[in-house]
């Protein structure tokens, strides 16, 4: 396994509304796979954040999946797909935004310390 940027990602079936909660460092690839390999109409990207590592990503999936593990949605196929409620999901997406705001943040204190040099 590489170490390279890999997403975190949050996509709905256009169908059952049931969303899927996955990692990738292609996500537009990935979402092509996910309507080919499920049980699902179109799927619809609803959020995605970017980590250094998969090492990073495979951390914060694995949390979700364990604070969202009484919502699986075995009828999508697979244990990454759950029924969540708007309000998961907007607490989700909230989360990811901030995650990426940080993410901005150090590389910005990186450039400036490298601007120092």
């Amino acid at each position: 396994m590489k170490n390279e940027m890999c997403a975190l990602y949050i996509v709905e079936d256009t169908l059952s509304g049931d969303v899927k909660i996955g990692i990738s460092n292609n996500p537009k690839e990935r979402k092509n796979e996910i309507e080919n390999q499920y049980n699902v109409g179109e799927v619809r990207g609803i959020s995605i954040t970017w980590f250094l590592t998969r090492k990073e990503a495979l951390y914060w999936e694995s949390e979700f999946h364990k604070k969202f593990r009484t919502k699986h949605s075995p009828s999508r196929g697979g244990k990454e797909w759950f029924s969540l409620s708007v309000r998961d999901i907007n607490q989700f997406v909230e989360w990811m935004q901030e995650s990426n705001r940080q993410n901005i943040e150090k590389i910005n204190t990186l450039k400036k310390l490298l601007e120092e040099q």
